[in-house]
């Protein structure tokens, strides 16, 4: 994998990557603060329509309960009941609404003494037509005082039908016990009519009734009704509003379409942030390698012996710093042309790719001239491995079906025996390689100060062997 694959990979991993992760993130937290907020209206909405439901029935039933109250605290009604019982006086007296379809009057032990049905005078018991749970009704009543008034919401045959219950007395006598006392049922069928007006009136669309039938269910656009014996009973039911539902069909669609263009605009930037930082390191990696074998150049040879060298990597701050330089490579050019010579240095660079290790360091300089840094400080691995890259790269390249035969001469600088300072290094594996030169070319040579007085100048030169 060469150095652009690597910052390719690297790019991705810690620019695209979690960019598309943030995006992925705030696109999950707006579709979540989106789908919170259109909870939090459905469940307020469908809190106030139960409260709004309660309140209808509660309206009605209070109008119910007020009417009942109204017949049973007269005077004349308690005459013609308590002190002598007058059904037809009741018949002609107590006048009924349209909607008021059951009408009784019972005794102290709760036995009917007068029944009208549907407008009609009917000889029959309240609790032969009524279900158990007008009992209960009659039972709390007597539980309180005659002044209360109870109301209840009772299926009858699968129609709701709203009672209210109250006690017959005289106006002097409100404040005594239920002890006694005679009561006054009446019932309103809570038909088609009464639930449109209710549903329009209170915003309750579509409201009915429905019979629980030993059945307990829930939901949004339901108000359960409590029976006299704390079991739940039957409910109103209606389609709920749901602003929250309108919310996300509202703005469902555009924020599907912003996310759609965010994310096509992301991935635009993305590919040409992409695209641009290739050329950056395409650019980064032509500025530090050799254009011709794609070695490094000087300066990144440079910055690889300064990291390899620092002085805080203690005992690993070593290295063996080959100078290497062709012998005859100025003959090719000459006789063969400067594309022969290009493929020699081609070649070098190769078979020196082939012969390093990933830990090594190999560098073109210049013209003829490589560095090879390998991670050292024992002198015979590096005489060794000198010797095996002087036999490699001594044998012929091959340019158009001609062997092309070129030298090389090492010189060789330590560290940290002869410096641990980059620039003292290179000087003196360049020292070596000039006495190697100078000893007949084809040689390894390591570095070895000589002081000698030269014209009353001091002169530093290598020499000498391996």
């Amino acid at each position: 994998m060469n150095a652009t694959t690597s910052l390719d990979r690297r790019f991705f991993l810690r620019v695209i990557l979690p960019l598309f992760g943030l995006i992925a993130l705030l696109l999950v937290g707006a579709l979540a603060g989106v789908l919170m907020l259109s909870s939090k209206q459905n469940h307020l909405a469908i809190e106030f329509q139960q409260r709004t439901a309660k309140n209808a029935l509660r309206h009605f039933a209070d109008e119910l309960a007020s009417i009942a109250a109204g017949m049973a605290a007269r005077d004349e009604t308690a005459s013609h009941v308590i002190d002598n019982f007058d059904g037809q006086w009741l018949a002609s007296h107590l006048p009924l609404e349209k909607f008021d379809s059951f009408f009784f009057v019972l005794g102290p032990d709760d036995r009917t003494l007068f029944s009208r049905i549907d407008g009609k005078l009917v000889a029959t018991e309240a609790r032969g037509v009524l279900p158990p749970t007008f009992a209960q009704m009659i039972a709390r009543w007597r539980a309180g005082r005659i002044s209360d008034t109870v109301t209840q919401l009772i299926a009858v045959d699968g129609t709701p039908v709203l009672f209210a219950i109250t006690g017959i007395h005289a106006v002097a006598e409100g404040g005594k016990p239920a002890d006694g006392g005679y009561i006054l049922a009446l019932g309103r069928r809570v038909d088609r009519a009464s639930l449109k007006l209710i549903s329009d009136s209170f915003m309750l669309p579509n409201l009915n009734y429905e019979p629980s039938f030993g059945q307990i269910t829930d939901g949004p656009g339901r108000l359960r009704l409590m029976s006299q014996d704390g079991t739940m009973g039957d409910a109103l039911v209606w389609d709920p509003i749901l602003p929250g539902d309108e919310i996300i069909k509202a703005i469902g669609p555009g924020l599907v379409l912003v996310f759609a263009a965010y994310l096509v605009l992301t991935v635009v930037v993305l590919t040409f942030a992409r695209r641009a930082a290739r050329q950056i390191s395409v650019s980064e990696e032509r500025a530090l390698h050799d254009p011709l074998t794609g070695l490094p150049n000087r300066l990144l040879l440079l910055d690889r012996m300064k990291r390899q060298l620092d002085p805080r990597r203690g005992e690993d701050a070593r290295a063996a710093v080959f100078y290497l330089d062709l012998d005859g490579f100025k003959e090719v050019n000459d006789s063969a042309g400067h594309a022969a010579g290009d493929a020699v240095l081609m070649g070098v660079a190769r078979r020196l790719r082939e012969f390093c290790r990933a830990e090594d360091t190999v560098a073109r300089l210049g013209g003829d001239e490589f560095v090879m840094v390998i991670e050292t400080d024992d002198r015979r691995v590096a005489e060794a491995r000198a010797e095996a890259v002087l036999a490699a790269l001594s044998s012929p390249y091959h340019h158009n079906d001609h062997s092309l035969c070129v030298g090389v001469s090492i010189g060789v600088a330590m560290a940290p025996e002869h410096s641990l300072d980059v620039a003292a290094l290179l000087h003196k594996a360049d020292a070596a390689l000039y006495a190697a030169k100078q000893s007949g070319k084809g040689q390894v040579r390591f570095y070895r100060k000589n002081v000698e007085h030269a014209g009353g100048q001091l002169a530093v030169i290598a020499a000498a062997g391996i």
